[in-house]
């Protein structure tokens, strides 16, 4: 009897040997979940010396198929023609990829196996913002194909941001460095190993805060295709399993650490120096490389304002000035910046023409000046400075 069944379903394969081939493959298939990789992006994927997949989706992807019992085959995929090649059955998903609206009409996607933030780097002497008044005119780097791609043409082209697309990080990173992109748009993680933790980085930085935009996702998913919920669902529930198990902590918590916590600036000491005559101010407080001091009148060592007006009262102020600067190792090349009040604003010229004696013609610090309408002691003049070690 048995041999019986097993000459009938030997005729019935050789009758309808397409039928078995294809029912063969689809078994096969089952076994294995082919994922569509770049391996050029550590610390998510790359290649070892030896040529090996390493980094952080290819555990996550290893993990979640050993949870299924299955084999993970990984193929490797330019990201800027995955999804073609998704529609096209070339593999059965996408790793990784971030979940946003767009996408979504095209493609299925899992729940997010670990957040992802977008940060906009460029040269620490730029001073640029994510912000497209600051932006306009500028030449911004994006890889082809991702999430920051679409959101950059589409919040920032309009409005005169030059949009450059690159299908390698390594050549954008390289366009950065030369200067012929101002910034790029990246994952900060990415960005960090690919450049900014490297010496070629020392003079790049994260440039502003993180940026929010549904058009950027809000996490790192796998994509799918919308005619395979079944395997939607079963990594769904591997992933779940991952994270019950502390499997998925283990393996995210190698690559994505927590950023250390802002460190507490280190304090400089403050130095301060009293006022005559137990007065409750400073007359002078150095902090760091600066010294403040305290507003000065035109007064004589007894206390009381010298005769002769504005322009014996500004030379007075002046020469007290030079006196606490050379107890301080300083002299008035050193002063940066000094305001003026008088009680008086048509003492203005007459004040000027002392005023100028006092400061070398190359070295006038930064000042403002106006009138008060009445003065301590009804001096005629205050003068406050400040100078630099």
């Amino acid at each position: 009897m048995i041999l019986t069944r097993l000459m009938l379903a030997l005729a019935l394969c050789t009758m309808t040997g397409v039928l078995c081939s294809t029912a063969y493959a689809k078994e096969k298939r089952s076994q294995v979940i082919r994922f569509g990789v770049e391996p050029l992006v550590p610390p998510f994927e790359s290649r070892n010396a030896k040529g090996e997949l390493v980094g952080l989706n290819i555990e996550l992807g290893n993990a979640l198929c050993a949870q299924l019992k299955r084999r993970c085959e990984w193929v490797d995929q330019s990201y800027a023609t995955n999804l073609a090649a998704l529609e096209a059955g070339r593999f059965d998903a996408i790793m990784p990829m971030s979940s946003t609206p767009a996408r979504r009409k095209q493609i299925d996607f899992t729940d997010n196996l670990y957040p992802l933030e977008t940060r906009l780097v460029a040269r620490r002497d730029l001073a640029l913002q994510p912000d497209l008044k600051v932006l306009q005119g500028r030449r911004i780097g994006v890889l082809a194909g991702t999430s920051r791609e679409a959101y950059a043409l589409a919040r920032w082209a309009p409005h005169g941001v030059e949009v450059k697309t690159f299908k390698l990080n390594a050549q954008l990173i390289e366009s950065l460095r030369k200067g012929e992109i101002d910034a790029t748009l990246q994952d900060s993680i990415e960005i960090s190993q690919a450049l900014l933790k490297t010496a070629q980085g020392v003079d790049f930085a994260f440039a502003g805060p993180a940026i929010k935009d549904e058009m950027l996702g809000t996490g790192v998913a796998i994509g799918l295709s919308k005619t395979d919920p079944e395997l939607r669902d079963a990594l769904n529930q591997a992933l779940q399993r991952l994270k019950d198990n502390g499997q998925h902590a283990a393996i995210t918590g190698r690559y994505l650490a927590a950023a250390p916590a802002p460190q507490r600036p280190v304090l400089q000491p403050l130095g301060f120096s009293p006022a005559d005559a137990g007065l409750p101010f400073s007359q002078t407080v150095r902090a760091g490389s600066l010294l403040f001091l305290s507003g000065l009148l035109g007064l004589d060592s007894a206390g009381k304002r010298v005769p002769g007006g504005i322009e014996a009262e500004t030379a007075r102020a002046l020469e007290s000035m030079r006196t606490i600067l050379k107890d301080k190792g300083l002299s008035m090349e050193r002063v940066v910046k000094c305001t003026v009040i008088l009680a008086d604003i048509n003492d203005f010229a007459a004040m000027n023409k002392v005023y100028s004696r006092y400061f070398p013609a190359n070295h006038l610090p930064a000042r403002t000046a106006f009138a008060a309408g009445r003065l301590l002691l009804d001096a005629r003049i205050e003068i406050e400075c400040v100078a630099s070690y």
